[in-house]
């Protein structure tokens, strides 16, 4: 599909330490920046540092221990939101991708975010990259499907890294 790109990588995931059995599993939460409704998405990063970034807002001093775990991705079928003439030829209007869609929904309002999650989805993508709204230096990766039939591949790459606790 013109537009989209296929991405090969390592990539990082943050979690609690207790769920490293799990650690190819969608999000837990009922919704986030890019699934709504029961929606698949697992969110990862391009750095071990992007991961720290985008899941810090979700820390607690009183959590459990977490770790990062690096993951490889090939295979995924996405498109990559920084990239204006992609976005273009696939109809995905990129305007509202980095705005604080926590705010938005405690207004209850629903996320403008979801519009992009949704075309991708919709065009039969296996996710999409874009600038972390934090550090637009950073990439995140989010993947709305992974290890099924003609899906993204997504596996383990080795050991979990601790990381310490939020002071």
């Amino acid at each position: 599909m013109q537009g989209s790109i296929v991405f090969n990588g390592r990539c990082w995931w943050m979690t609690f330490l207790a769920r490293a059995g799990d650690v190819l599993a969608p999000a837990t939460a009922p919704e986030g920046r890019s699934h709504h409704g029961g929606q698949r998405a697992i969110y990862l990063s391009t750095s071990r540092a992007g991961t720290v970034l985008g899941t810090r807002r979700y820390m607690r001093p009183d959590d459990p221990p977490r770790a990062i775990f690096p993951l490889n991705v090939r295979n995924a079928r996405i498109v990559d939101l920084r990239d204006p003439v992609a976005t273009a030829r696939l109809g995905i209007d990129t305007t509202h991708r980095a705005i604080d869609w926590h705010s938005l929904r405690a207004l209850g309002q629903p996320s403008p975010t979801w519009a992009i999650s949704d075309r991708v989805r919709a065009l039969g993508l296996d996710g999409m990259l874009y600038a972390s709204s934090a550090e637009p230096a950073r990439t995140h990766l989010t993947l709305f499907r992974w290890n099924a039939d003609g899906a993204a591949q997504l596996t383990r790459a080795g050991p979990p890294r601790p990381w310490p606790q939020p002071t």
